[in-house]
């Protein structure tokens, strides 16, 4: 039986957003946000984590750019919208985190729902 270890899953992650604002300040300019974005399936306890960078976009996340201008238009994640639309109705819940720019945390019903009232924010 395979076991996943979050805390161990999100390290270099973490890693990485807490030394990028210090090389950002060495070189003079304004700090990027920088965001440890996860999703953890409640159901089997897998977590899947990424590092998010806005202004500029970067770091781990495969949508950056998207997943920056949808929270620059919300306003913060929590505000942040998704596209909306249809979802099947069917509860295998996960939990959607954020922390460094801003902490967030909230549980949606499924994968459909987190995507379609979140966007490209935690797509991935």
């Amino acid at each position: 039986m395979k076991r996943t270890v979050p805390s161990l899953a999100a390290a270099p992650v973490l890693a990485l957003a807490l030394i990028a604002p210090v090389h950002a300040a060495e070189a003079g300019q304004a700090s990027p946000l920088i965001y440890v974005l996860s999703v953890r399936d409640v159901s089997s306890g897998g977590t899947k984590a990424i590092s998010l960078q806005c202004a500029p976009a970067g770091g781990t996340h495969p949508r950056a750019e998207v997943a920056c201008e949808t929270i620059a238009e919300g306003g913060s994640i929590t505000d942040a919208k998704g596209a909306g639309g249809d979802c099947p109705l069917i509860y295998d819940p996960v939990v959607a985190t954020a922390s460094g720019a801003e902490d967030y945390q909230r549980e949606f019903p499924n994968d459909c729902v987190l995507e379609s009232e979140k966007g490209a924010v935690f797509d991935f």
